[in-house]
């Protein structure tokens, strides 16, 4: 299989948009193509990585998250090890990564990357437990150089969040609980969350509701504890429209993120100028 082909079929799951071409680093990162790709988090984390010579390079362990635009700053890739023993976790920037749909089912997905092993066991390594702010950044680009796609583009310093962690509560401005987040949706060529999807609470409506990412605001407390809170009042929440797994191509596509969007006021992800640009992989380059 190679990676760098587009898969026409993917074009029921796909927003349409038009991208520009970016520079190139030690590993060439991704080029811009003209569509938006859409997947559940859980659907991607697991993935095994095959670069462009059909090598494993390891799985999708996790993803590091800007807690504040919800940018998919850097992959965790879990290498070598048997059953789980002598396993390497290794950190890469995510601009390097591809997430497609199967071309026969479209709810499944695969991962490819112009990256080569040498280059994946060169990189940070992960450490469980441990709190990243700037100096992974300073890390990464030691090992990878500096390049836009992986550049901090926030205020103030970054922080991360390992997006197995984002399933909190979320609470309104008033304190009040309006559910749990219980997973994510990434459109991971624009290397940012979608929108998550929340279950709401009896006064919330009881149902499960897409929420997109601009709405949510993510922190740490004074503990230590991460936590999320959004300006869109509980009672909102009732006659919201309402997310169905089991309808992947309409929870996908174009229609369904104007309608979430315009029913709480707020732009799509393509309106940001930071994830506008959906891309691909180029041809590989040596390190």
């Amino acid at each position: 299989m190679m990676f760098l082909l587009p898969i026409l079929a993917a074009a029921a799951c796909m927003v349409g948009q038009t991208g520009s071409a970016n520079q190139s680093a030690t590993a060439t990162p991704r080029e811009a193509i003209t569509n938006h790709v859409l997947a559940p988090a859980g659907k991607v984390l697991g993935l095994s990585v095959h670069n462009n010579s059909e090598k494993n390079l390891g799985e999708i362990g996790d993803l590091l998250i800007d807690p504040r635009t919800g940018e998919l700053r850097y992959a965790v890739l879990e290498v070598g090890g048997f059953l789980g023993m002598g396993e390497a976790q290794r950190i890469v920037p995510w601009a390097y990564v591809q997430v497609m749909p199967n071309e026969k089912e479209l709810s499944k997905f695969h991962a490819g990357t112009s990256l080569t092993e040498a280059q994946v066991k060169a990189a940070p390594t992960f450490k469980s437990g441990e709190v990243y702010g700037e100096d992974l950044d300073r890390r990464v680009e030691a090992t990878f150089g500096s390049h836009r796609d992986w550049a901090y583009h926030g205020e103030g310093k970054p922080t991360f969040v390992k997006a197995s962690d984002l399933k909190v509560r979320l609470k309104d401005a008033t304190g009040r609980e309006i559910g749990e987040v219980e997973s994510l949706v990434l459109a991971p060529q624009n290397a940012c969350v979608a929108y998550a999807v929340l279950d709401t609470a009896k006064e919330a409506g009881d149902k499960s509701v897409a929420v997109p990412w601009s709405e949510i605001r993510y922190a740490y407390d004074p503990q230590g504890k991460l936590g999320a809170n959004t300006t869109i009042e509980l009672s909102r929440f009732a006659n919201a429209p309402e997310y169905d797994s089991k309808d992947w191509k309409r929870m996908s596509g174009t229609p369904w993120m104007n309608e979430i969007c315009s029913y709480y006021s707020c732009e799509p992800f393509w309106k940001s100028s930071r994830f506008a640009s959906a891309r691909k992989l180029p041809d590989p380059k040596s390190p």
